[in-house]
């Protein structure tokens, strides 16, 4: 076997026994699903994408292909168009036949594994030997802010993550000038695209952009500066190779290519999600004040030391908000072998360059707090899309493993160095006084250091981690002083003492959920499924999960939405005065419905409000059905659910789903978002419609009357109705440009109605509608993804062949 396919295959072999050390609570128990030690395993791998994937799942096995909407939450979300659905990663399309429950952990843990494969092939591109490379992937591959991201279940931005060392490889074939790198680099970013979560993927194209420019420039200048051949045979001077092997046209070349085969490649998805976008409630952007609340501040330069320095995942209290978005811990060792890479290796162009974006990063992960941020938050088209600057920790970390294998390629070279003596005494007097300091710190205070910073409130540090990588680095030092095997050994130290400090920390962090734990059907489900119908169920998370709803068609009005639709929002402004609406709607707080405002529940079709409650509540227009106890959804190893009480109520006279009306008001949707939300507010569903325009003729119109649902499915409805005079079909479903109406043979508009649902005008007559959706444009994207597929195929193929017309020198 070829030497370097067989260390490959090692390093790929020890980076899963590695995945498994850093990941053991999971192996322990492998059908088990792995979240954080927070909120008692409530995260968004089970609060959100296990019931997403097996909803994909469910869809083709009812309808037979991917699905397009989903009508089971918010009245109605686009799953095709929906970036957290990530229908076209090909590491998904495991889920279109498999139970998440058991796949979702595992898959996560590949891309960790696959990260860190990555990063290694990528160190080894950058000529570092195999033990250097190696560590740098152990370092991403179990790197603290990956993990703890894994611990919060953050599945899209894990699986994209596991790219980035990828997409630097094609950057450097982009740089080597190879003929392949524009189609390879294209297909890399595509595969981070397609994983759900652009501002991760935002951010490092933005920076590899920046570094295209800064390399193009520094092409120009050093072909400029060329001493004319002439004047250098006249003055019998040899002239120098140069140390660049572009151009910078070529290399703007390439990278224009390679943005048009990005954008080609994922159009399938891209045009969907623009439209989604454009609906959805950034699409202005967010205010850059909000930002602080997601960024790093000074005081996350302790965790630099100690992750637990502002407390766990359970307990977290420091800057950031939440300790999987703003941990700022890269591991003591891995830190300090990327200082040493930097110090020792910045002449190199690779590390400049790393450096460069390592710095940039973590500087604008402090958001607003400095005005480097704000600064490119005004001027760059996109920046202000992001709610979480903190998540650039996520290319820090990536940096500070590739640093960390220039770091460990130094010391494994100090046996050729001429003045290796030096280097000796230096770490054996770094050794010595290293392990006094950590001997008397551990004894005299276990390893902690404490500060008063205020009255009754004690500042506590520990620095047990950071003497421990002072003391690997000593020895690794000195072992590398003697011979090339001896640094081997040390940078085999380096290794296991990294893998050490990395794998307590996630340890630490992650916990498991036997999937035996998760509550079957309940009696609320029971409920609600022998009684809904075709109405909706206002109803928390907790009682009701979006899992449990998709799974039992039930249609609910609230469900997790990190970016909800705009047209929501202001019907559930409307409906609810409460501040914390938003977080109702996601159906994380509980629904005041004492002050909500009927009508508009009316409009949503709500029959039922399940509300977490021991009490029996007595409210105008509700009467009490049901109470009783369920367990919580399920439970952490080792632990007991909770038992959660439920009250039952029900709407006395609800309005169906469907259902006709004549008379109409006009409502610009150009008006501010608040005055929209007054306008719905004096809204009586009974007796008017609220449009943008009336376009039915002026005459006698259509009283009030139920209209009949003969058939539903996800994408489709069949609905009858019997009209006296001309009137709108009323559907308590979110609008959403894709949804059609035909009665026969005629396409009929869908309109805007109240702003945030659908209405279908109508003529006199007994009329069976069918309304269908199609994702608006999945079909022209389709095209221009499959005709980009084709060429950059035939790219690769001319590259293949003209590689082996060429001989090498």
């Amino acid at each position: 076997m070829n030497s370097k396919l067989f260390q490959n295959a090692i390093a790929a072999l020890v980076l899963a026994l590695i995945s498994g050390l850093c990941f053991q609570t999971l192996f322990i128990n492998p059908s088990d699903v792995l979240v954080g030690s927070q909120d008692n395993g409530h995260n968004d791998t089970t609060n959100t994408f296990i019931a997403l994937k097996n909803y994909q799942k469910d869809s083709i096995e009812r309808q037979q292909h991917i699905p397009y909407w989903n009508p089971y939450s918010l009245l109605g979300v686009p799953v095709l168009g929906n970036p957290q659905t990530s229908l076209f990663y090909p590491g998904n399309w495991i889920f279109f036949f498999t139970n998440a429950l058991s796949t979702m952990s595992w898959v996560l843990i590949f891309h960790h594994w696959w990260a860190g494969w990555g990063t290694y092939l990528l160190t080894r591109k950058y000529q570092l030997n195999f033990f250097s490379s190696l560590l740098s992937g152990i370092i991403f591959l179990a790197a603290p802010y990956f993990v703890a991201k894994t611990g919060e279940g953050h599945f899209t931005s894990i699986t994209q993550i596991a790219w980035f060392p990828w997409i630097f490889y094609g950057y450097e074939l982009l740089i080597e000038g190879r003929k392949k790198a524009p189609a390879v680099m294209a297909i890399f970013i595509a595969l981070a695209f397609f994983c759900g979560h652009v501002q991760e993927v935002y951010y490092l194209l933005l920076f590899l952009t920046a570094s295209i420019v800064i390399e193009s420039v520094i092409a120009f200048f050093q072909k400029n500066r060329k001493v004319d051949s002439d004047q250098l045979v006249h003055d019998q001077i040899k002239p120098e190779k140069s140390s660049i092997s572009y151009s910078a046209g070529s290399l703007l070349k390439s990278w224009l290519i390679t943005g048009i085969l990005t954008v080609g490649l994922v159009a399938i998805d891209l045009v969907p999600v623009y439209i989604y976008t454009q609906q959805a409630v950034r699409a202005s952007g967010i205010d850059a004040i909000a930002l602080k609340s997601g960024s790093l501040s000074l005081p996350s330069l302790l965790q630099l030391l100690d992750p637990f320095v502002w407390g766990g995942p359970d307990h977290y209290r420091g800057p950031g908000g939440y300790y999987w978005e703003a941990v700022c811990y890269f591991g003591c060792l891995p830190l300090l072998l990327a200082c040493v890479g930097i110090l020792t290796s910045i002449r190199n162009r690779t590390v400049l360059r790393l450096f460069l974006i390592g710095l940039t990063s973590f500087l604008l992960a402090f958001g607003p707090h400095l005005p480097f941020y704000t600064l490119l938050y005004d001027i760059v088209p996109g920046f202000s899309m992001f709610r979480m600057p903190a998540r650039l920790l996520w290319i820090c970390s990536l940096i500070i493993a590739l640093l960390a294998g220039f770091g460990c390629e130094s010391i494994m070279s100090l046996s050729l160095n001429t003045v290796k003596k030096r280097y000796r005494i230096l770490s054996l007097i770094g050794l010595v006084t290293t392990s006094l300091l950590l001997f008397y710190l551990n004894y005299s205070s276990q390893g902690v250091i404490s500060f008063e910073v205020a009255p009754q409130q004690v500042f506590k540090i520990q620095l047990i981690s950071f003497f421990v990588a002072v003391l690997t680095l000593s020895i690794a030092v000195f072992s590398g002083s003697f011979s090339h095997k001896s640094a081997i050994c040390g940078s085999l130290l380096l290794c296991v003492v990294a893998t050490g400090e990395l794998t307590l920390h996630s340890n630490h962090i992650l916990r498991t959920i036997p999937q035996s734990s998760f509550r079957a059907e309940t009696k609320i489900t029971k409920f609600l499924k022998a009684n809904l119908g075709q109405h909706r169920v206002l109803v928390g998370q907790k009682l009701l999960s979006d899992r449990e709803a998709w799974d039992n068609q039930i249609l609910k009005v609230q469900g997790y939405e990190p970016v909800p639709l705009v047209r929501l929002g202001l019907l559930a402004a409307a409906a609810f005065s409460q501040p914390d609406a938003a977080l109702m709607m996601a159906g994380y707080s509980k629904p005041q419905l004492s002050t909500a405002r009927k009508p508009i529940l009316d409009l949503m079709s709500v029959k039922y409000a399940v509300l977490e409650t021991e009490k029996s509540i007595e409210i105008d227009g509700w009467k009490v059905v049901d109470q009783g106890s369920i367990p919580e959804e399920f439970a952490l190893r080792d632990s007991e659910p909770a038992t959660l009480p439920y009250l039952i109520l029900e709407n006395v006279n609800p309005l169906p789903r469907a259902y006709l009306i004549g008379n109409t008001e006009t409502l610009n949707p150009n008006e501010p978002s608040k005055q929209i939300v007054e306008t719905i507010t004096k809204l009586q569903p009974k007796n008017e419609v609220f449009l943008q325009a009336d376009i039915l003729p002026q005459v006698k119109r259509q009283s009030y009357k139920a209209a009949t649902i003969k058939s539903a499915s996800p994408d489709h409805l069949e609905i009858q109705a019997e009209l006296g005079a001309p009137g709108y079909l009323i559907l308590s479903d979110i609008y959403y440009p894709g949804w059609s109406a035909h009665v026969k043979e005629k396409t009929i508009p869908v309109l805007p109605a109240n702003f945030s649902l659908r209405a279908i005008p109508l003529p006199a007559g007994i009329h069976v509608v069918q309304l269908s959706f199609t994702p608006p444009g999945f079909k022209i994207g389709r095209v221009i993804s499959l005709t980009t597929l084709a060429v950059i195929l035939i790219l690769l193929l001319m590259s293949s062949r003209s590689s082996k017309e060429v001989k090498p020198n």
